[in-house]
């Protein structure tokens, strides 16, 4: 799946990506939509923002009780999207976050019913606990945090405050270049384009167990930034590499991995791109449900080059959890032996999308709403939906805040509607031809359509919405490329090959068909893919908007929502961010998405999939063997 963290955890939003072959692939034309059809009713969410007096519960209210398991056994992962980097401060991916979760751990984490619950910390620091205090003059902000007693990183040395104080100045660190987590939560970008320590004080009490940080601002994504890995990393180890190496050296998917002090409660014994294996932290003494040591003997997670082969492993009772499929995979899994396993189709918090590039070059008049809202309404979502879900009562997206968060706020999208679609076009000098295709400026335009590779829904997909654009009169092309090392590469990784097709975050696309996996923190869900000031070609390169959006009305909404540090006025703020999302349409929300997981009977203490952008491995420390 492409998850992508649109932040990581602390950044928040995870990208949905699958991965096969390497190759940029071109494919064939999908069926023309209808050249004109009626408009469909609006689509609306199906849930509305939590009521204020439900706002405690709603964050932090978990139902999560783990039995106590039995020691001993050895359970085995699948994916299909291998993992590529395992410092989460260099990461995006969630295939990475999944293989992260088992060994890296930070504050506080997020429940499989979607609640902030402590991890390495005693409690959640709140308002309302006195644990998150605003500067008397409003301006500022601190957050006091109580680490677990007897923490130690996977090498037997100490873990505690002074290790969070270090990551601080490391993410701060003028040598940074890309460091996705470090643009989250540890600096801003000022009004002149500089990067700024947005944390400027770390006091770590004596028994180095208290940590009280100070943000020079006020700081809404405080919980998000606290939840995850990407918050603590080893001193005594980390700055044995040099920063301008730690992206590459420091955390690697190889034999190095087993070097490497891990603070969760398994560390590696092995790694490559087939598999890594996991062994029980022997010093781990965090976790959610009780401290104590895993109950399982061993872990594996096992990568497989596509579904096929991954499902295949799954119902021959090779691997016991199959992990990042979708909807469409799901009665595939259904037919699971279920002496061997069944199939969990859970609504998680992600959506599926097609962004539009609006600095692209190719189709320069993409920076025009108009042309954006006439592509948006001639797409007939459902008919996507029904083509690809067949039968499953799934309906089309309007919002990117999926039903089920705590923040979700009512608004209406464009509906289908080719006639106004072509009215748009026409009134854009988007010139029909005599062939029917358009032309803009002289130009015949054809639209370079990016997905990843391997991923036969997203394939379907982007054939409909060609149909769909052919029937407007725009010309189009399909490409699909590997997720990790093209579609979804970061700036940085991408330096030796600045133009290829399909690299997102350099722009070369028209639209790509992605999903997004929310982390539960509206300002960080929110501000990395949709500010000005997060164009990935800007700063430091860690900017996630992708798209190339620019709004003043969404910059401005966003950065009331940056200081609203009460989730009360968090809620208030994202009535704005979501009308400045609607009137600006940078993507066309497809439909929001269930995981579909298979689960395999010896999985025992599955508490079901994780919604969030923390990952399903969030617990395994209570997983046992039954």
């Amino acid at each position: 799946m492409r998850k992508r963290l649109v932040s990581v955890l602390s950044i928040a939003v995870l990208v949905a990506a699958a991965c096969s072959s390497s190759t940029a692939t071109p494919s064939p034309a999908g069926t023309p939509a209808p050249a004109v059809t009626p408009a469909a009713a609006t689509p609306t969410p199906v849930a509305t923002a939590t009521p204020l007096s439900d706002l405690d519960k709603a964050l932090f209210g978990t139902n999560y009780k783990p039995a106590a398991g039995k020691a001993g056994g050895t359970l085995v992962m699948g994916e299909w999207q291998p993992a590529s980097q395992l410092n989460p401060f260099y990461t995006t991916a969630f295939g990475d976050f999944e293989a992260l979760g088992p060994i890296m751990r930070g504050f506080t984490t997020i429940s499989s019913d979607g609640k902030y619950v402590p991890d390495l910390a005693v409690t959640v620091p709140t308002l309302t606990n006195g644990g998150v205090t605003v500067d008397a003059d409003g301006k500022g902000m601190s957050i006091k945090v109580t680490l677990k007693p007897n923490l130690k990183w996977s090498d037997g040395k100490t873990l505690d405050g002074n290790d969070f104080a270090y990551t601080v100045k490391w993410a701060q660190d003028p040598a940074q270049k890309g460091c996705t987590a470090c643009a989250v939560g540890f600096t801003y970008v000022d009004a002149n384009g500089k990067t700024q320590p947005l944390i400027d004080k770390v006091d770590v009490s004596a028994d180095g167990l208290t940590v009280t940080m100070h943000f020079v601002q006020l700081y809404s994504s405080w919980l998000s930034f606290l939840a995850g890995p990407a918050t603590i990393l080893p001193q005594h180890y980390m700055s044995t590499i040099a920063i301008a190496d730690a992206s590459t050296k420091s955390m690697p998917v190889s034999a190095a991995a087993a070097s490497v002090p891990w603070s969760g409660p398994f560390m590696v014994t092995a790694a490559g791109p087939t598999e890594i294996d996991y062994k029980p932290n022997p010093y781990w003494a965090g976790g959610v449900g009780g401290a104590h040591a895993p109950y399982l003997a061993g872990l594996k997670f096992q990568f497989f080059t596509d579904k096929a082969g991954m499902i295949a492993a799954f119902k021959n009772g090779e691997i016991d959890l199959a992990l990042d499929l979708t909807q469409a995979d799901a009665s595939n899994v259904k037919s699971t032996d279920p002496k061997i396993g069944k199939a969990e189709v859970t609504p998680a918090w992600q959506y599926e999308h097609f962004d539009m590039n609006m600095a692209s070059k190719n189709a320069p008049f993409l920076s025009d709403v108009n042309v954006r809202k006439a592509i948006y309404e001639a797409v007939d979502k459902q008919s996507i939906i029904d083509a690809v879900f067949p039968g499953s009562g799934v309906t089309p997206a309007c919002s990117n805040v999926p039903p089920g968060l705590w923040y979700l706020t009512a608004v209406t999208c464009p509906s289908y509607n080719v006639a106004d679609a072509n009215s748009l076009l026409d009134a854009a000098k988007l010139t029909a031809g005599s062939d029917g295709n358009r032309t803009y400026n002289g130009k015949a335009i054809d639209l370079l359509l990016c997905t990843t590779a391997g991923n036969s829904t997203r394939l379907t997909e982007l054939q409909k919405l060609q149909g769909y654009l052919k029937a407007v009169g725009i010309k189009s092309h399909i490409v699909t490329a590997d997720a990790t090392s093209v579609v979804f590469a970061g700036w940085n990784d991408t330096a030796s090959t600045p133009t290829k097709d399909c690299e997102m975050y350099r722009g070369n696309y028209d639209i790509v068909d992605y999903a997004y996996i929310i982390g539960g923190s509206p300002y960080s869900d929110n501000d990395p893919v949709y500010d000005s000031a997060q164009w990935p070609e800007k700063g430091d390169h860690s900017g996630a908007n992708d798209s190339r959006f620019s709004s003043p009305d969404m910059d401005a909404a966003l950065k009331i929502l940056s200081s609203a540090v009460d989730p009360k006025d968090q809620l208030t703020a994202m009535v704005a961010v979501q009308k400045a999302y609607v009137a600006g349409l940078p993507e066309i929300p497809l439909y929001y998405r269930a995981e579909t997981t298979g689960v395999g009977v010896h999985m025992g203490n599955w508490p079901g999939y994780n919604p969030s952008s923390i990952g399903p491995t969030w617990d395994v420390e209570d997983w046992f063997f039954q």
